[in-house]
């Protein structure tokens, strides 16, 4: 009977999850951070919120929770609390390797780059990152670090790129820390990786990547006013991963695209001259909604699920 209650609590938590999911593809690229965000923070508080019917003074002398219902119920528990704590070890562990490695990359020495980095951050308003060299034959860029604002460039892009394109990918770096995209899309992936048996939850945390892109996009453009420099950037990047000789390169780097789909987006934007930040009144108006009514509805669907507790020991009795 606990076990039918988890099990409506899970369910429950499945439906906001592809329901969200469903909705958050409507909704324009580029705006949809705060709708993603709700889709991947409310099925674990629903969750939550059926796991703690298991506290003691939730029992019903009808209901005892013993036999195959006790087994049942806490190896399911288990099984939940066991992703949920793998999910915060993965994580944490993913933190502790990048903070781990950063000082294994050497600080950039070129004065001309780390006064152009200087400028930049000066424009954008943060402080200025250290720019560490990644000695690798595969572009690579990426933003972030634990302790201090980092900026980790492959030697593959000081070796392909000029001044303007190198200008554009450090920018677009820039902007991701302007926004502290680092530490949310280490949330995002937290949640995701804790409800990873919720498809919803993956689509989300796609959407929320794709998102921060663009918007990373939209501020590197507007601080250099050099759309094509970024596109030829861009399009470099893009022709190195996709060589045949790259063929085992896993992944794109932060600065090329999460999906072909994206790019091709990215790039007709930067070369059309429209990037233009996404509208984000639809997707926050859409997380209000969420967490209202999830937060209105989800304790009274549990309640009518917990009504069958006693209904169950009335037929049984």
């Amino acid at each position: 009977m606990h076990t039918f209650f988890l099990l409506s609590s899970l369910l429950l938590a499945a439906v906001i999850s592809v329901s969200g999911a469903s909705v958050l593809r409507l909704l324009p690229v580029g705006g949809r951070r705060s709708a993603a965000l709700a889709v991947l923070g409310l099925p674990p508080t629903v969750v939550l919120l059926g796991v703690s019917h298991l506290v003691p003074r939730f029992w019903e002398d009808c209901a005892p929770l013993v036999g195959w219902d006790r087994i049942a119920s806490f190896s399911l528990l288990g099984l939940l609390g066991a992703m949920g704590l793998g999910a915060l070890g993965l994580n944490l562990a993913r933190l502790a390797v990048v903070d781990r490695l950063l000082p294994a990359c050497s600080a950039l020495g070129d004065p001309v780059v780390r006064a152009d980095t200087e400028a930049l951050a000066a424009r954008l308003g943060v402080r200025t990152p250290c720019v560490r060299i990644l000695r690798s034959a595969a572009p690579l860029a990426a933003a972030g670090g634990l302790w201090q604002s980092n900026i980790v460039l492959s030697s593959w892009l000081l070796e392909h790129l000029d001044r303007d394109e190198l200008e554009s990918v450090l920018t677009h770096e820039l902007a991701h820390l302007v926004r502290g995209d680092y530490l949310l899309r280490w949330l995002a992936r937290l949640l995701r990786d804790a409800t990873a048996y919720l498809p919803g939850s993956w689509y989300a945390l796609r959407a929320l990547e794709d998102d921060e892109e663009l918007a990373a996009d939209v501020l590197a453009v507007g601080a250099t006013r050099q759309p094509l420099a970024m596109a030829s950037a861009l399009g470099k990047v893009w022709r190195a991963v996709t060589a045949p000789q790259n063929a085992g390169f896993a992944g794109l780097p932060a600065y090329a695209a999460t999906s072909a789909a994206l790019l091709e987006q990215r790039l007709n934007r930067l070369l059309d001259g429209d990037v233009r930040p996404g509208s984000v009144l639809p997707g926050r108006a859409l997380a209000g909604i969420s967490i209202l009514s999830v937060g209105a509805l989800a304790p009274r669907l549990l309640a009518l699920s917990a009504a069958a507790l006693p209904l169950m020991c009335t037929l049984r009795y």
